[in-house]
C-alpha cells in the first residue's frame, strides 16, 4: 500500500513526473535535479524565437533551420544538465501551465 504523503509529492503530467520527495523530475530517459529547473508552456511561435538547448536536443544543429510546426503547444523544462520538451494538446495547455506552475514552486524549494 502506498503512503499517502508518497502520492502527494508525485505529479505526473504528458510523462513528465515530478518527485517532491526525492527532488527529481525525469522524462522517459532524461531524469534531473527539480532545483533550479525552469518549466515554461510555450507556443511553436515562441520557441521558433529562440533557440534553445532543449529544441538543439530535440533536433540537433537542424534546429536552426527546422520548420516551425504552427498551433502547436509545448511544456519544456530547463534544468541542470537536462532538458525536456513534450508535445501537449491545445485544449490541455490550462493543465500544463498548471503543471508548469508546480514545478517552478518545487524547483525554488
Amino acid at each position: 500500500m502506498l503512503h499517502m504523503g508518497f502520492l502527494a509529492s508525485l505529479g505526473l503530467f504528458e510523462g513528465i513526473q515530478l518527485d517532491t520527495t526525492k527532488g527529481t523530475i525525469s522524462h522517459e530517459k532524461t531524469k534531473g535535479p527539480v532545483k533550479g529547473a525552469v518549466a515554461r508552456v510555450e507556443t511553436s511561435g515562441d520557441i521558433g524565437k529562440r533557440v534553445t538547448a532543449t529544441r538543439l536536443l530535440a533536433v540537433g544543429i537542424f534546429a536552426f533551420a527546422a520548420k516551425k510546426k504552427t498551433g502547436r503547444v509545448y511544456l519544456t523544462v530547463e534544468g541542470d544538465g537536462f532538458d525536456i520538451m513534450v508535445e501537449i494538446a491545445a485544449k490541455k495547455e490550462s493543465d500544463a501551465r498548471q503543471f508548469a506552475t508546480k514545478i517552478n514552486d518545487a524547483a525554488k524549494k
